[in-house]
């Protein structure tokens, strides 16, 4: 379980997600997600309507590190 912290850019709600396991393809600019990312507002939405909160940046940030060792 990888909980990260992102701003929902439609309903512009704060919230926390479990996206679980967390891959970082050389060949894309982005993370992949194991789970879809779910707003308790929205629902189901894409990564283009997500932010990374400083918070969720520190997070993914700790994961990245972790791949790398």
């Amino acid at each position: 379980m990888t909980e990260l912290n992102f701003l929902c850019t439609k309903c512009r709600r704060e919230f926390d997600c479990d996206v679980g396991k967390i891959s970082f393809p050389i060949e894309e600019n982005r993370p992949r997600f194991e789970k879809e990312i779910v707003c308790p507002r929205c629902g189901i939405i894409t990564m283009d309507e997500v932010e990374l909160t400083e918070l969720g940046q520190t997070q993914l940030g700790a994961v990245f590190m972790t791949e790398l060792e």
